[in-house]
């Protein structure tokens, strides 16, 4: 392999991977198309473009940009994993989705190659010392 396939993306602060989450989340619904209106889906930006436009405008760091964006992408992914569903650190509902602290902090912290690769393995060990680590807090 060579070496830029072996580099790795920094991690994140789990706090700018929330606020990230929570632009990213506002652009997708903020101008979404109309379903009665007259504008065609065409005519509009693809919305997961609009979130990462604006994610890009509170993050112009071109670093941290590059590893919000990664952890962003695999988002979907994130939340679909049966693994984190059957340990009830996500669950799907018909109010929307609610994913524990402990899968955000993990995927901060979780380590991706540029290429976008997230070693799913590692990644579920730290969603588990995160929760261990949040739990023991609140005790």
């Amino acid at each position: 392999m060579s070496a830029a396939t072996e580099e790795k993306v920094e991690a994140v602060q789990p706090e700018r991977l929330h606020q990230a989450l929570g632009i990213y989340q506002s652009a997708l619904v903020a101008d979404a198309p109309d379903a009665e209106g007259d504008e065609s889906a065409e005519d509009q930006e693809p919305a997961s473009l609009r979130g990462m436009q604006a994610v890009k405008r509170e993050f112009p760091d071109a670093k941290e940009f590059l590893s919000l964006s990664l952890r962003l992408r695999r988002f979907a992914e994130v939340v679909s994993d049966r693994k984190l569903i059957k340990w009830g650190m996500v669950k799907h509902s018909e109010g929307g989705l609610e994913i524990h602290d402990a899968v955000v902090n993990a995927l901060a912290a979780a380590p991706f190659r540029k290429s976008g690769v997230l070693d799913k393995d590692v990644f579920h060990e730290l969603v588990k010392a995160e929760y261990n680590r949040l739990e023991a807090v609140e005790k």
